[in-house]
């Protein structure tokens, strides 16, 4: 249990940073904008900063990688919009505003 523990905090910090960047590639970092990671023992929350306010912007499932989407601050969307250890490294469907929509998720 210890080692997979290490390796999801090792996927989530992954995809925090890659998730920065879009962030900043989109120019929001120049408004003070950056992503927080808060804790939880089954969920992870992935926090957006924007300096005057915080909102839950994903989720991340901490038993299978499992990205997901806020559905209140408190608790997660039902659907996984991808997963750290796919292919995409849970990016595909990842935007600078959080995981994408049900209705627009791409599939590869």
């Amino acid at each position: 249990m210890t080692q997979f523990k290490s390796d999801i905090d090792d996927a989530i910090s992954d995809f925090v940073k890659k998730c920065r960047e879009l962030v900043r590639a989109d120019g929001r970092d120049k408004l003070g904008y950056d992503l927080e990671i808060g804790g939880g023992r089954k969920y992870t929350k992935i926090i957006m900063n924007t300096g005057n306010q915080k909102m839950v912007w994903a989720f991340i499932d901490r038993t299978n990688g499992d990205v997901l989407k806020p559905a209140t601050w408190r608790a997660p969307a039902r659907h996984a919009r991808g997963n750290l250890y796919d292919p995409y490294g849970g990016m595909l469907n990842i935007y600078w505003t959080g995981p994408g929509y049900m209705s627009g998720l791409k599939r590869s």
